[in-house]
């Protein structure tokens, strides 16, 4: 059996679930885009977090909420990714890019504070941005 374990250690290694998050090279096709648009400007100025479209699968959101947590994805769509963009070193926000494999708690509180924010989708597939905010949050 002990000659077997570093096998067995090898096996389950490879089981373990990988995060799934944006590459390098995909966050620099989204970072691309996003500097052509006036309301961006210099792509330095902000703090940025890209992560792949989550997909809930079945009742998943309706139990996360009878449950009071946040919901699992099931799985990801790997052809969109996220973009929230915050003015960077404005208060707790810092500066450069992250590429998440999910949803950070703060991301979807709300704030009445008054700084730069800006949030869509980036295809990539077709390479087309959908901005849903971009400008002041008030």
């Amino acid at each position: 059996m002990i000659r077997f374990a570093p096998v067995l250690l090898l096996l389950l290694a490879a089981c373990v679930a990988r995060e799934v998050k944006p590459t390098e090279q995909e966050m620099d096709r989204v970072e691309a885009a996003l500097e052509k648009l006036p309301c961006i400007g210099r792509i330095g100025d902000w703090e940025r977090r890209y992560l792949y479209h989550p997909q809930y699968f079945g009742e998943e959101v309706a139990i996360a909420m009878k449950e009071g947590r946040d919901p699992r994805p099931s799985g990801y769509d790997r052809s969109k990714i996220e973009i929230h963009l915050h003015e960077a070193n404005f208060e707790e926000f810092g500066e450069g890019r992250k590429s998440l494999s999910d949803y950070p708690s703060d991301l979807l509180a709300t704030d009445d504070r008054e700084y730069r924010i800006a949030y869509g989708s980036f295809d990539l597939t077709t390479g087309k941005l959908h901005m849903a905010a971009c400008g002041a949050n008030s």
